[in-house]
């Protein structure tokens, strides 16, 4: 599915058909034209008529309606009416506007409307207190919605028309959806959709009488880097979930709102649970301790996938209540949050492929330490930290030169009597050799050889919690 999005203009209808024209589309001479009243169509009849599956998304500021050459432009008595009934007394109107803008007829042949907030004074007396920032999330929510639900592969940004803080909103929220599914998708690359920006030539105080339609892609990159920061996660214990999941508040009559404070608490403890789990494996990945990931159960990508969908379905509840004002979403609260659940589902999708899937883990049994080597050697390149292997295979080729020396050890033998037998055993690791030596502390890692292999394991009564506490540390 590919899909465009446009701000809606404010035109007359009778006015507004343009002839637009795309004379080259990847690199290829196409001589497409067309009349129509947004560039947008244009480039959507175009993909139709190369097969594809495509859809013109407008998105309309709720002030559009707030204009009084409206009612001009309309011949349906009923809505002129109604149009009337807005200008005397908007209120209502900003509470719910979605049906109105999808009768006006402006852009009819648009596929999808989107509304979104306004800023500015409108007829003179009405006041629209929008936030830029919940224009950006109003507007990411969407494409994310859209990702999820309609397979989509392409999006183009049309900045022919609307004002520069809509437009301006429009690209950031681009950029986020696009760190977004990258984040989402380390190994199908085909899975992030291509982004382009798409523009017409200047209509205004032209002369001509058509206009080309130019397409440029973009390119965005994203790396190995948690969206959460070690103060957030360790320091104040994820306290940036209250910013999304906040407290309600008493009414004026001083009644308690016992049964909603516990469904934002669980909402919060859930979302969490997830954005905890994230930075522990992320942690325990960028801090090269692989053996400890087999021993930390993680969510599945559906559970994450829905969290995520309770956390904008939260998010628009609050957007949706009334346009005249926005409830002024914590921006960056949201994005550290999505982008967290986003790059979750993509570790996880790395380390559940049948050919490295570290849930396949036999205690008695243990782990081939040179097939843990082999494994994370391709699980770092595709995460781009080959630096990560070259310390673990050292240690691994370190570990195994010793315990081949020693000898075969057909009961499971602590790491350290065999690398550093001076020393007394603990059966807590030491927090700097935990790291230095990439999660094979010799106080709790206990390996077994038997002439060809080596298995190591970590001893039972292993401290997670405070294995935990480190890594949240060292995000």
């Amino acid at each position: 599915m590919k899909i465009i999005y446009q701000i809606g203009r404010f035109d007359n209808p009778k006015a507004a058909l343009k002839e637009f024209f795309i004379t080259k589309f990847n690199d290829e001479v196409v001589n497409f034209s067309k009349v129509s009243e947004l560039s947008s169509f244009v480039l959507r009849d175009f993909l139709r008529q190369q097969g594809q599956e495509a859809k013109a998304a407008v998105i309309y500021p709720v002030s559009i309606v707030l204009n009084e050459r409206l009612k001009d432009w309309v011949e349906d008595d009923s809505l002129k009416e109604e149009l009337e009934r807005i200008y005397e007394n908007p209120s209502e109107y900003l509470k719910s506007p979605f049906d109105i803008i999808d009768r006006l007829p402006l852009e009819r042949l648009r596929d999808e409307t989107v509304v979104i907030h306004s800023l500015g004074t409108y007829l003179k007396n009405v006041e629209l207190d929008g936030s830029y920032d919940d224009i950006v999330l109003e507007i990411l929510f969407d494409m994310i919605e859209r990702y999820m639900n309609e397979d989509v592969d392409e999006i183009y940004l049309d900045i022919s028309s609307g004002h520069n803080i809509y437009i301006s909103a429009m690209i950031e929220a681009s950029r986020h959806f696009a760190v977004f599914t990258r984040l989402m998708h380390w190994i199908h690359e085909e899975k992030r959709p291509k982004i382009y920006l798409t523009f017409s030539d200047p209509i205004i105080g032209s002369t001509a009488e058509s206009f080309e339609i130019h397409i440029q892609p973009q390119s965005y990159t994203a790396f190995f880097s948690s969206p959460i920061s070690k103060k957030e996660a360790c320091d104040h214990n994820f306290s940036f979930l209250r910013n999304i999941y906040q407290e309600p508040q008493d009414d004026q009559k001083g009644n308690n709102k016992v049964l909603q404070k516990q469904q934002i608490r669980q909402k919060r403890r859930s979302l969490k649970e997830k954005i905890e789990m994230f930075t522990i494996l992320f942690s325990a990945i960028k801090n090269n301790v692989p053996l400890y990931l087999y021993y930390h159960p993680y969510h599945s990508i559906d559970e994450i996938k829905n969290e995520l969908k309770n956390l904008i379905s939260h998010a628009k509840d609050q957007l949706l209540k009334d346009f005249k004002s926005s409830p002024k979403l914590n921006k960056k609260a949201y994005l550290d949050a999505i982008l967290s659940l986003e790059f979750y589902m993509g570790i996880v999708e790395v380390l559940v492929l049948e050919k490295y899937n570290i849930t396949m883990f036999c205690q008695e049994t243990g782990f081939d330490l040179e097939n843990l080597g082999k494994t994370f050697a391709e699980i770092y390149t595709i995460f781009g930290i080959p630096m990560n292997w070259t310390m673990l295979g050292n240690e691994i080729s370190n570990d195994t030169e010793k315990i081949q020396a020693y000898g075969e050890t057909q009961q499971w033998t602590r790491l350290r009597k065999i690398v550093d037998p001076t020393k007394p055993i603990a059966d807590e690791p030491d927090k700097r050799n935990f790291f230095a030596h990439s999660g094979l502390e010799g106080n709790v890692t206990e390996v077994k050889y038997d002439g060809l292999k080596v298995y190591v394991r970590y001893i039972q009564g292993l401290p997670q919690g405070m294995i935990d506490c480190w890594l949240k540390e060292r995000v």
